[in-house]
């Protein structure tokens, strides 16, 4: 996952994407925020488990004019989170079963009726996709997901216990 900061011009994103097709990346999300103070923020997420390409790709957008920063947003180094909508329909008298399954999952049932029921969640990518497998056991009428959102963790310095150090051992 790349987090890009690139100038808020016109045709930047234009220029990102082609960059993106030119070296062949499979691009499976692409998030783009609103500009602050000039700046667009693009997450990315592109197929590949190839590290060698994906550094290739962090150079080749780093010398784009448009592109501010690239930074790369490993699992342990950042909070990752999927919204999604999911329209569930079923026989009358299981709505009670679908709220349990929304409940054990954290998520809003948002809409409601006899027959059908819309569940909201925003949670990482992997319990998302099991609350999807947990509702297809009715009739999936629509499923809405955002491309996951993704922020670096704070650095933090770590303690004395954690560098190993021991008080008064020899």
């Amino acid at each position: 996952m790349l987090r890009l900061d690139v100038l808020a011009t016109p045709l930047a994103v234009a220029r990102i994407t082609s960059i993106l097709a030119h070296r062949q990346f499979d691009v499976v999300t692409m998030d783009i925020a609103a500009p602050v103070d000039g700046v667009r923020r693009i997450t990315i997420e592109v197929d590949t488990a190839d590290d060698i390409r994906l550094q290739q790709l962090v150079k080749f957008l780093n010398r784009s004019n448009d592109v501010v920063k690239v930074i790369r947003l490993s699992d342990d180094m950042s909070h990752n989170r999927r919204g999604a909508f999911v329209t569930v329909t079923f026989p009358e008298g299981r709505l009670a079963e679908a709220v349990a399954i929304a409940r054990a999952f954290s998520a809003e049932i948002v809409e409601a009726d006899r027959t059908r029921c819309t569940v909201f969640t925003a949670a990482e990518p992997d319990r998302v996709d099991d609350l999807v497998k947990a509702l297809s056991g009715f009739t999936i009428r629509e499923l809405v997901m955002a491309a996951p959102l993704r922020i670096a963790r704070p650095l933090r310095k770590r303690t004395a216990v954690e560098r190993g150090h021991t008080w008064g051992q020899r």
